[in-house]
């Protein structure tokens, strides 16, 4: 209630448009089959987000990941996403997005940390590139007997090229993975998307669902 409070209260925009804030929610829906054995994990996902104070749609999102799993430590991984993007005049454009990405992960107990860096080739036209690095760094604590995982985590972007190596934007994560059972969960959280360079912050209601099997 706090923070849709919060959300009404602040302006609606885009960082395009110049206006300083916008709300949105972000839902995803993400199948995990094991097509290869225990080492291979793959992803196949739906998303969908809003802005403009929930009232807009802003992009659809279908996603496919496959990640190695060389030990509880490493996994290597690369992934392709494919985004109809709504422009102001209502049309959706396509953009496309692929990635290579390493996550690194250590735990202690109930507590558990992860870094995931990915290097993203984003575009419209194949021939027009523009490649962007993410970083995010996630600890987590399972309460003991009850399937609850909060979490807390940060993600800067920045770019690639030498001229471009600067921080664009970060997002913060704070909220908890719900483990239905040994196949279903849900993240539910709330995400604030700083815009360094444009002085443009979004706040989100993200909610996830994953099936494994």
């Amino acid at each position: 209630m706090f923070l849709c409070a919060l959300f009404t209260c602040a302006p609606a925009g885009s960082a395009a448009d110049g206006k300083k804030q916008d709300a949105g929610l972000w839902a995803f829906a993400g199948v995990s089959p094991k097509p290869f054995g225990g080492k291979w994990q793959m992803l196949y996902g739906l998303e969908y987000r809003s802005r403009e104070h929930f009232r807009e749609t802003s992009l659809w999102c279908v996603s496919v990941n496959v990640n190695y799993i060389f030990n509880s430590f490493i996994q290597i991984g690369t992934g392709y996403e494919f985004f109809m993007n709504r422009e102001a005049n209502g049309r959706f454009r396509p953009e496309y997005r692929y990635y290579p990405e390493a996550i690194l992960a250590f735990g202690q107990g109930a507590f558990s940390t992860s870094l995931r860096s990915r290097v993203m080739n984003t575009f419209t036209r194949a021939g027009d590139p523009h490649w962007e690095g993410r970083n995010r760094l996630k600890a987590s604590y399972a309460v003991r007997g009850t399937g609850l995982k909060p979490f807390v985590a940060a993600e800067p972007y920045h770019g690639i090229y030498p001229e471009k190596h600067r921080f664009r934007k970060i997002r913060y994560f704070a909220g908890c993975s719900i483990a239905l059972n040994s196949r279903q969960k849900f993240d539910v959280y709330y995400l604030r998307e700083d815009y360094l360079h444009d002085s443009f912050l979004r706040n989100v209601i993200q909610i996830e669902y994953n099936f494994n099997f």
